[in-house]
């Protein structure tokens, strides 16, 4: 039986080198620091870590909820952080539920 081709993964969340810093009265607050992922079509993720970890914070980045203070968060192609406020309402109608 002949090996079966690989398929090229398709990629339907990427992010690069993202942080997200929050300001607070005995300073800044870093929920995220320089996070890289990957999800291609079809694989399942699941996000765990202890109370104040960044879990919360990764989805509404994810959602476009909310911005990353740097790097990229691109879901299905599309470029989050560059998106409108409008833009992103329109997306998340269509995309997220």
């Amino acid at each position: 039986m002949a090996p079966r081709p690989l398929t090229p993964k398709v990629l339907v969340i990427t992010l690069r080198g993202v942080t997200r810093t929050f300001t607070t009265p005995a300073g800044p607050f870093s929920a995220l620091r320089g996070i890289d992922l990957e999800v291609a079509a079809g694989e399942y993720m699941t996000i765990v870590g202890r109370s104040g970890s960044g879990k919360s914070t990764l989805l509404q980045l994810l959602g476009g909820l909310d911005r990353p203070s740097q790097g990229e968060v691109r879901i299905a192609g599309h470029g989050l952080p560059e998106l409108s406020h409008d833009q992103l309402a329109r997306w998340r109608g269509r995309h997220v539920g």
